[in-house]
């Protein structure tokens, strides 16, 4: 999507950008270049944005109306919207532990929507670890006007909807402190999972997920600001051990967030939700300020959303067949497990600041 003022497809969405986006939420800010300081803007389908199992580039679509915008022009446009009174709450959680359900269950009511892994976000979280660097493309002041551009644009009224809930992807994860900031009258689910599990998930494919590696700058910078130096590198950790360190940057950030925010962020095992799914569904709902009653958590959980992998609904996984695919890997992948059990303990011994995730580690 080029920027052309001779095009007329683009020259009707630059007028309809200019006119329209601080009331229409369908013009939605979808991803960011931090060198040329631009900003994607795409004029979605109606309901296409809720509906989206990912805010990222299987988003786009072939003829979508949309341009790279100047941080200015979007900045200019999105200042326009209203500041979020108290209608955006965020998940914030580890990777792979049923945050897109949660965000699906959530939304299941009318009036209430879910805007899942907006990749801007990622491309955000990204740039915010360079800042001390001489290559940071982006200054702090930069990432603060963009987020609260962000906010004011998903917090748009969206047709019936009055609670917009923003899953971010587990790699945004340092970004929470910012946007509760940002956004003080919001509410978060921070949602986590025991590390056991946590690798037995992630080592469950046969080609393990490339999330592991290709986030692991924006990890592992993270983890060298809360500890120093970790004293490894990348290239010498095992699968089970890079699993691993994952866990602790983004436990650490769940843990972080649920001490210093502790009216605003409910901390939620995955493992425990799905022991008892509808106590725990209705308590993050009405933290999020949603109103259940009982008969709403009962009819969320028993539509298909339970039933159904919620990155990808058209196909079947429930709860069962989840304990099946975990029990298979603990059994292919029991020694990288071990290497990373053993990882974390090292990392909890050298380093008394990781111990508000010890408890998450039996």
């Amino acid at each position: 999507m080029r920027r052309d003022m001779t095009n007329p497809a683009f020259a009707q969405f630059l007028e309809r950008f200019h006119r329209d986006y601080a009331r229409d939420a369908d013009l939605f800010p979808q991803n960011l270049d931090p060198l040329q300081r631009k900003v994607l803007v795409v004029a979605a389908a109606k309901g296409a944005i809720e509906d989206a199992s990912f805010l990222d580039d299987r988003m786009l679509t072939p003829g979508m109306a949309g341009g790279w915008l100047s941080f200015e022009d979007f900045l200019l446009r999105a200042r326009e919207a209203e500041a979020p009174a108290g209608q955006l709450g965020y998940i914030f959680h580890v990777g792979h532990c049923g945050s897109t359900l949660l965000s699906r269950l959530l939304a299941f009511r009318p009036g209430d929507t879910a805007l899942r892994e907006p990749q801007i976000l990622r491309v955000l979280a990204e740039a915010s670890c360079d800042i001390a660097e001489p290559w940071a493309a982006l200054s702090e002041d930069m990432i603060h006007q963009l987020l609260d551009g962000l906010v004011r644009s998903w917090a748009r009224p969206r047709g019936e909807a009055s609670r917009v809930i923003v899953k971010a992807t587990s790699l945004a994860s340092g970004l929470g402190p910012d946007l509760l900031e940002l956004t003080p009258q919001a509410r978060a689910i921070a949602l986590h999972m025991k590390l056991e599990p946590y690798l037995a998930a992630l080592l469950a494919p046969e080609t393990p997920s490339v999330d592991l590696s290709r986030g692991a700058r924006v990890r592992f910078g993270r983890l060298k600001a809360l500890l120093g130096d970790p004293g490894w590198r990348l290239h010498q950790l095992s699968l089970g051990e890079l699993a691993a360190a994952s866990w602790l940057c983004e436990a650490s950030a769940m843990a972080d967030l649920a001490a210093t925010h502790p009216d605003a962020v409910h901390a939620l095992d995955f493992d425990d939700f799905l022991a008892a799914p509808g106590p725990h569904v209705l308590q993050a709902a009405n933290h999020m300020g949603l109103g259940w009653t009982e008969p709403d958590a009962h009819a969320a959980l028993a539509s298909p959303i339970m039933q159904r992998y919620s990155k990808a609904p058209e196909h079947q996984y429930g709860p069962d067949l989840r304990r099946q695919v975990l029990d298979d890997s603990r059994r292919r992948n029991a020694g990288e497990i071990a290497a990373g059990r053993a990882f974390v303990g090292r990392m909890l011994s050298a380093h008394p600041v990781l111990k508000p995730v010890e408890a998450w580690t039996v």
